[in-house]
């Protein structure tokens, strides 16, 4: 039998997609190259040097800096550091604005349309906690699926805007919190589900896995998580000495190696029921995890 290359199926795609054979050969090279690098990834990005356990006091260090560089973005561009699209910068987000929240809706549902076809039901007397809850563009839609929604964010300026938003809205389902250290996550109240999309990726790794390891331990049984995080990038890994010795830089990526994310899943007693790799950070090998506790 003739093996699949990335050609093979970059070529089935488009046939797919068009219902006939591509006719553009600058397109069906674009579609070959982009199936190429994910095929690519897939094999190798994997296995990269990624270090996710660290001292306290280097944790610390690490926290430190990301909430620096969070609080200075939303200083200036609150909603662009949300969504990364010129059209949320603050010189033009009072005519995006409707566009901005309405995709936070999305994003809830691609959670309900997960749990559904899991036969999982989300909603029904349920409080979630939201990690990084940013300006409140996905706070809202979620304090319409559950009792309450408890925000947590690093940036006083986002949450400003989150809480005014809340307040012009008139929910009154919803809490937020500042985090001002990283261990302030434990203060945290136990809760059924945990959302966090394009949020933990902007954090180093082993921030990342202390938050998960904090936030996974607090849901009750019966509950589920919902997360995204990168498993692994092109060319990415980490050493927490290098990168508290480099200069800081506006908004950092990061990824957690995919076997450390189903461990700490595992130590807490979680089935997981969805792993799909999705497009959230525009590279490879970004991933939303569905899972549910066990009772």
């Amino acid at each position: 039998m003739k093996q699949s290359t990335s050609t093979d199926l970059a070529r089935t795609l488009l046939r797919t997609l068009l219902g006939r054979k591509p006719q553009s050969k600058a397109l069906t090279q674009t579609v070959e190259q982009i199936t190429h690098d994910f095929l690519i990834a897939n094999h190798t990005y994997d296995a990269l040097n990624i270090e996710v356990d660290v001292p306290p006091a280097i944790l610390k260090q690490m926290f430190k800096r990301i909430k620096s560089e969070w609080s200075a973005l939303g200083e200036t561009e609150p909603y662009w550091s949300v969504i990364t699209s010129d059209e949320f910068r603050s010189k033009n987000i009072k005519q995006h604005l409707g566009s901005f929240l309405e995709s936070g809706k999305t994003n809830v549902e691609w959670m309900q349309n997960i749990a559904r076809r899991n036969g999982v039901t989300l909603g029904d007397k349920q409080t979630c906690l939201e990690l990084g809850c940013g300006v409140g563009r996905v706070t809202l839609p979620l304090s319409e699926v559950f009792d309450h929604v408890t925000g947590f964010d690093v940036s006083p300026g986002n949450l400003a805007e989150c809480d005014a938003l809340i307040k012009a809205k008139g929910a009154n389902n919803i809490t937020t919190h500042l985090m001002t250290e990283i261990e302030a996550i434990h203060s945290a109240p136990g809760f059924d589900v945990l959302f966090s999309v394009i949020v933990l990726q902007h954090n180093p790794p082993p921030v990342q896995k202390y938050l998960l390891e904090v936030l996974l331990a607090k849901i009750k049984p019966g509950g589920a998580a919902y997360f995204q995080l990168p498993t692994y990038l092109p060319g990415y890994a980490f050493n927490a000495t290098e990168y508290l010795a480099s200069s800081e830089r506006e908004m950092e990526m990061h990824a957690v190696p995919m076997k450390q994310v189903l461990k700490l899943l595992h130590e807490n007693s979680f089935e997981v029921l969805e792993v799909i790799q999705d497009q959230f950070t525009g590279l490879p090998g970004s991933h939303s995890f569905f899972a549910t506790k066990c009772s």
